[in-house]
C-alpha cells in the first residue's frame, strides 16, 4: 500500500500499489471523482480530460478505416431498400439519412436547401413527395404563419392570387 494525494481535494489516502499504475488521476471518493469531472466545479481539471468533440465523426472515420467493406454504396442501398416503407407511416421517408422531401426540393431548386428553409407538403400528406406537392418556405416563421392563416385551406387557391 502507498499513500496517494487526491487530485481533487488534496487529502492523503492509501491505495494498493497495483492500482496506482492503472490510472492517471487518483481520488479519495466517488464525490471527488465526480467533482473533478464536473466542468462547473473544476474547469481547469475538466479541460485536462480527454476532448470528446466530434467523437461521432472520429468513430465513423475509424469504422471506415477498420472495416472498409462494411458500408459501401451497394450495402447502403441494400439496407435502404430493406427499411423503406417498413415503418408505420408516421414519419418522413429518408434517403441515406436525409428526409426525402428535402432531397426532392433540393433537386427541383438545383441547390442545397439553406439553413432554416422549410419544405411544406401542399396536400398535407407527408408521404407524397412529388415535386408539384412541395413548397419551400424561407423559414419556420413563414411556414407557421401560413398554417395559422390558411388552416385547412387549399394551397393552390391561396397561392394563385
Amino acid at each position: 500500500m502507498s499513500e496517494v494525494k487526491c487530485d481533487m481535494c488534496g487529502c492523503v489516502f492509501e491505495r494498493a500499489d497495483c492500482l496506482l499504475r492503472r490510472t492517471k488521476h487518483h481520488f479519495c471518493s466517488r464525490k471527488c471523482l465526480a467533482d473533478f469531472s464536473n466542468k462547473a466545479k473544476n474547469p481547469d481539471g475538466y479541460n485536462s480530460l480527454k476532448n470528446y468533440d466530434n467523437i461521432s465523426r472520429h468513430m465513423s472515420d475509424l469504422n471506415r478505416k477498420l472495416n472498409p467493406g462494411r458500408m459501401t454504396d451497394e450495402v447502403r442501398e441494400k439496407l435502404r431498400k430493406a427499411h423503406l416503407d417498413s415503418g408505420e407511416g408516421k414519419s418522413y421517408r429518408k434517403v441515406y439519412g436525409k428526409h426525402e422531401h428535402r432531397v426532392v426540393a433540393e433537386t427541383v431548386l438545383g441547390r442545397p436547401l439553406r439553413p432554416g428553409e422549410v419544405v411544406h407538403h401542399i396536400d398535407g400528406d407527408k408521404r407524397n413527395n412529388s415535386p408539384d406537392n412541395l413548397y419551400v418556405f424561407e423559414n419556420q416563421s413563414q411556414h407557421a404563419k401560413w398554417h395559422q392563416k390558411y388552416k385547412g385551406g387549399d394551397f393552390d387557391e391561396v397561392h394563385s392570387t
